[in-house]
């Protein structure tokens, strides 16, 4: 009996013994990429077109942050094309033309979606020394008109302009991408994540 009880309460702290020792190497790779973002942040006001190399780090803070960047960068651009560009080039958004709110509702929560993807893409972009470098201004000018588009989508304005703006700011950020080496292809999002 006493040899059972033994076994049992061996097998019950062995999970807690394990926990212990991997909460304090989790801890230390952390602290890094949580500073990251504040000192880029800071970088980008100074500079103005990219961040600075002092505020970018000197190795990868995050594992296959490259990797995640190209998924969450090519998430955005495949959202805003499929919901928002294609619509807008066939007539969808126009006066009159059929299930045009439909279009616009659709089109609008894309935009949030486009936009938390770009959101996650400078996340990443920040855990990687090249594309902190390279990439973080081109991200931030993308978002914020993303933003924008958002804003007006969601009040059921379709700015043929602002679309344009935002189709070729995701061209030439695609560009600038494939020269950071972290080229992308647009991917279509899962339908869950849009609404059909």
């Amino acid at each position: 009996m006493l040899r059972k009880s033994f076994i049992i309460i061996s097998i019950m702290l062995l999970p807690l013994a394990g926990c212990g020792g991997g909460t304090k190497s989790r801890q230390e790779p952390q602290a890094p990429a949580a500073g990251a973002p504040q000192a880029t942040a800071g970088a980008q006001g100074a500079s103005g077109q990219t961040a600075s190399p002092a505020a970018c780090p000197t190795k990868a803070t995050r594992k296959f942050a490259k990797t995640r960047f190209i998924t969450n960068a090519g998430l955005a651009a495949g959202t805003f094309k499929r919901y928002i560009y294609t619509p807008f080039k066939s007539g969808a958004f126009q006066a009159g033309a059929p299930k045009r709110k439909r279009s616009i509702a659709k089109a609008a929560v894309a935009a949030v979606f486009a936009f938390d993807q770009l959101r996650r893409a400078k996340t990443n972009a920040q855990a990687d020394p090249t594309l902190c470098k390279v990439l973080i201004s081109p991200i931030d000018k993308l978002s914020s008109s993303m933003k924008d588009l958002a804003g007006k989508l969601k009040g059921g304005n379709a700015d043929p302009t602002e679309i344009g703006g935002v189709f070729d700011g995701i061209e030439g950020f695609r560009k600038d991408a494939g020269g950071a080496g972290a080229g992308f292809q647009d991917k279509t999002p899962p339908a869950s994540a849009v609404g059909g």
